[in-house]
């Protein structure tokens, strides 16, 4: 699912910005603390992603001694990158955690630190894109389908307790079980467990799910909903990628990369040679088949429960208008890493699914009270 502001609100949001230290620019992102390390997330979806690792180990991350008393931290595997929470509180959080070393960036030949040469980084691309993209990819999706259907819950729960920090959950008792009977109608057509929702008030326009059965929606994609079956086409959306166990294949296909990394070329070349060349692949949430598919599943589970389609094409109408305005634009269909939203428009418009809306006025009234 994209990421981006409703058309109400002033822009992207977040926690955090980010110097990718590659191109150049500024991100907003979301960050959050995970018992591993920083995770973090865009927060434009209408933005170039950041070219460079997004999860932080903390035994990387460090704060250069030429921040001075700024609280400006960087990564040994991505050190021209830059990152500065905007919350004192987070800056601490991260100080407390952060045990890099400075001294330890690059590889140290006589003294001198380097980097990777062309050639290194040329090959180890080569080799952790053929591997990945050839190997690791369905192996993970195989693995993933042969855990239990619960697996990795408790790190997913313990990372939207870190969004939580910064985003609050709506917990509003109505908009939660109208909400939940609809996840509930939805899960029972695919013959899975109702996945755990969260809500949380966040303004981007977002929905997302993660390992374990858990999904998350954002106040901001709620006020942009104008009808209960376009919410209805969003939570159908994520409940199939838990179907298919998407979050755990990409779980697995990220991790497996990083491993691979690092048997080939050691630990501490590892992040400076994916940082710039395969981040794209490392920090993709799904792959177009992956996203295709969980939309052609999301409309079978609607037409099981006689949910009109209808809505899902008006969203997607208005996320593509908001592509092609924004400074991305048309571009956004060669780079993402899902089908483009016209195209998504017109396969719900197609599709023909039932004439319900999923959640009537009284309901959607109650979701959309859940966050004030």
């Amino acid at each position: 699912m994209t990421s981006t502001s409703p058309d109400n609100r002033a822009g992207p949001v977040g926690n955090a910005l980010l110097l990718d230290g590659v191109t150049g620019a500024d991100h907003r992102v979301a960050i959050l603390v995970e018992e591993t390390g920083l995770r973090i997330l865009p927060a434009d979806a209408l933005a170039a992603a950041p070219q460079c690792p997004l999860l932080w180990p903390w035994s990387k991350v460090y704060r250069p001694a030429s921040a001075g008393e700024d609280m400006v931290f960087a990564m040994l595997d991505a050190q021209d990158a830059r990152l500065t929470p905007d919350l004192p509180a987070h800056a601490r959080t991260i100080l407390s955690r952060a045990s890099g070393d400075e001294r330890r960036s690059g590889q140290q030949v006589l003294g001198l630190a380097r980097r990777p040469s062309a050639a290194l980084a040329i090959g180890a691309t080569v080799a952790v894109l053929v591997l990945a993209l050839v190997a690791l990819a369905p192996l993970s999706g195989v693995a993933a389908h042969l855990l239990p259907a619960d697996t990795g819950a408790a790190s997913s729960d313990q990372a939207i307790e870190q969004l939580a920090a910064s985003h609050p959950r709506c917990d509003g008792t109505e908009g939660l079980a109208a909400l939940d009977a609809l996840s509930r109608r939805l899960a029972g057509a695919a013959g899975i467990p109702t996945p755990q929702l969260t809500v949380i008030d966040w303004d981007v326009v977002n929905a997302f799910a993660l390992p374990g059965g858990r999904v998350v929606l954002t106040s901001g994609l709620i006020e942009a909903s104008r009808d209960g079956s376009e919410i209805a086409a969003v939570l159908a959306h994520e409940i199939s990628h838990v179907v298919h166990r998407d979050p755990m294949t990409g779980w697995i296909r990220r991790e497996g990369v990083s491993l691979l990394l690092a048997l080939l070329f050691g630990q501490e070349a590892a992040g400076s040679i994916a940082s710039s060349l395969t981040g794209a692949l490392l920090n993709a949430r799904y792959t177009r088949d992956q996203e295709d598919r969980a939309d052609h599943t999301a409309l079978d589970l609607m037409r099981d429960n006689d949910i009109r389609s209808d809505g899902g094409q008006a969203f997607f109408e208005r996320l593509h208008e908001r592509e092609i305005g924004g400074t991305v634009g048309a571009l956004l269909t060669l780079i993402e890493t899902h089908p483009g939203s016209a195209d998504r428009a017109a396969l719900f418009a197609e599709a023909q699914t039932g004439t319900g809306p999923g959640l009537d006025a009284a309901q959607l009234a109650a979701v959309k009270r859940m966050c004030r």
